[in-house]
């Protein structure tokens, strides 16, 4: 019986602290929404080159998931996580010592930092959360993790706004990098399992074995899908609301309704955290795609207020397919999971090429017609669901 309650308080002691770790970047990532007219403002940037903040995020996976994953196979995941924070924590704390010299390459430096420090969190956190679930209760821990991550995206617009007027940004990262140091010691301190690879595992290796891995392939190009489509649609809408022939509203106006977007996912992941075991995961996934699909139909054919509203909807059918897709990517895969999470991150870079293709269309048409490219993005995404449950691969969370 006691070595029972052992497991369940080290199991609640784990997703307690992951869910943290969740927040954390969730919260640094919306921070970085504030940094992109901050900079433009304080450095006299063209537009241009404001969005270098945005490029260095984006890009900076690509530079520390495969580094986190072998660090993983090599010291466990408690180790590269604690890593991670004090990465995160070392970016923020550059960043504050970078506002106050007012240099911008210095910050951007320390954008970048951070950045990398958020990938390693996610390559870390997102599988280790999963090995410290079991095959019933993995979807469900993992979107319980990823309502507070929504929570931190939500909130941190709102609370970081509140703190700049009050006390600086230099001094709300100074603050951002005192509770990251803190978060890390008591992660490394507490006793949560830690896992490792049996064997000294081969990152190369592990690389070729996905390669023949059909669930996984098809996994990583739907979560670059996902992340594309989602910051397309989560950047575009603001120009939809405010066109003076759609919505009408001021751009601070049709930035402050985006919010709602983002709540949506907040919401809707809590709402399924709470009834993940009674659903089939896989259902659920289809049917938030096709959901989505005539929200935007909505949009694309009655271009008004109405269609805003339709746009701002989807944030709820966002809120429950990244758990979902990322726990069929790499369920199963066992010690390779480090290796297939750092690719799964770094297959957030759709978040970048996406709304590059979709600005396209809004250049050569409009912006309503451009939702054309988010409508292909579920298609793809209801796909992947479809053949997933048609060949037995669905999750079942019971």
């Amino acid at each position: 019986m006691w070595a029972y309650v052992s497991v369940a308080s080290k199991s609640s002691q784990s997703l307690i602290l992951l869910s943290a770790v969740f927040f954390s970047w969730g919260l640094l990532t919306s921070a970085n929404s504030i940094l992109v007219p901050y900079f433009q403002s304080t450095f006299s940037l063209s537009y241009e080159q404001s969005m270098l903040v945005q490029l260095a995020f984006y890009f900076a996976p690509f530079a520390i998931s495969i580094p986190t994953s072998a660090l993983m196979a090599r010291k466990g995941y408690k180790l590269s996580l604690t890593v991670a924070l004090m990465l995160t924590f070392l970016g923020s704390l550059c960043l504050c010592i970078s506002l106050y010299a007012e240099s911008f390459v210095f910050a951007l430096s320390a954008v970048f930092i951070t950045a990398m420090g958020v990938a390693a969190l996610q390559v870390v956190a997102n599988p280790y959360i999963i090995r410290t679930s079991n095959d019933q209760n993995e979807t469900k821990r993992l979107t319980i993790a990823s309502t507070f991550n929504s929570l931190g995206t939500t909130i941190g617009p709102i609370v970081l706004g509140v703190a700049m007027i009050s006390i600086g940004l230099s001094n709300i990262y100074l603050v951002l990098s005192a509770l990251l140091v803190l978060l890390a010691c008591t992660l490394y301190s507490s006793s949560i399992t830690d896992y490792r690879s049996a064997e000294s595992v081969k990152i190369l290796s592990h690389l070729a074995t996905l390669r023949h891995q059909p669930q996984f392939i098809f996994g990583a190009a739907t979560i670059f899908v996902y992340v594309g489509v989602e910051v397309s649609i989560g950047t575009v809408t603001i120009s939809y609301l405010s066109d003076p022939n759609i919505g009408g509203f001021s751009a601070p106006v049709a930035a402050t309704l985006m919010s709602l977007y983002w709540a949506g996912s907040l919401l809707g992941r809590f709402g399924y955290s709470i009834f993940a075991q009674r659903l089939s995961a896989m259902n659920t996934l289809f049917s938030g795609a096709c959901i989505a699909m005539i929200l935007l139909s909505v949009a694309i054919l009655s271009p008004s207020l109405f269609g805003g509203v339709a746009l701002i909807m989807i944030g709820l059918c966002n809120s429950f397919m990244y758990p979902i897709i990322f726990s069929r990517a790499v369920s199963g895969l066992g010690d390779a999971s480090g290796a297939a999470s750092a690719i799964l991150i770094m297959c957030g870079i759709g978040g970048g090429i996406i709304p590059m293709m979709q600005a396209t269309l809004i250049t050569r048409f409009d912006v309503p017609t451009s939702y054309l490219i988010p409508v292909l993005c579920y298609a793809f995404i209801a796909s992947f669901a479809f053949i997933a449950k048609k060949r037995g691969l669905s999750i079942v969370t019971a």
